[in-house]
């Protein structure tokens, strides 16, 4: 069964070939740039499927520091926890502007596909 799989998955010379009807409209540099830029945005999601389980896991993890405060007796140990709250800060801060100017970008981006899009059927 593996190697029905494996013998389905192989991709010949013959599959590779336009038809003859078929001209490519778009010069592969172009298409190379596309596939490149959307490869880029795979990774990103990817990346964010990694990340939704331990991000789910901060606002616990908030309550638990801002609990324990009240029990801690030694300043080594509030030093540890706003160096971490500040490295959490300085993060999510990051992480929201880029994530503000990326989807300001795709909102264009998605317009301009559109009024392209009319300006091809007229």
């Amino acid at each position: 069964m593996e190697q029905h799989k494996r013998m389905r998955a192989r991709i010949t010379e013959e599959d590779l070939r336009l038809s003859e009807s078929v001209e490519p409209k778009e010069s592969l540099e172009t298409w190379q740039r596309v596939i490149s830029a959307a490869w880029d945005m795979t990774i990103v999601a990817v990346a964010y499927n990694d990340m939704r389980y331990p991000l789910k896991r901060v606002p616990e993890t908030l309550e638990t520091l801002e609990s324990e405060i009240g029990a801690i007796r030694d300043e080594t140990t509030l030093n540890v926890i706003e160096e971490e709250i500040k490295t959490g800060i300085r993060h999510f801060s990051e992480i929201l502007e880029g994530a503000r100017d990326s989807r300001e970008r795709m909102d264009r981006i998605l317009r301009a596909a559109w009024n392209r899009r009319v300006e091809l059927k007229s």
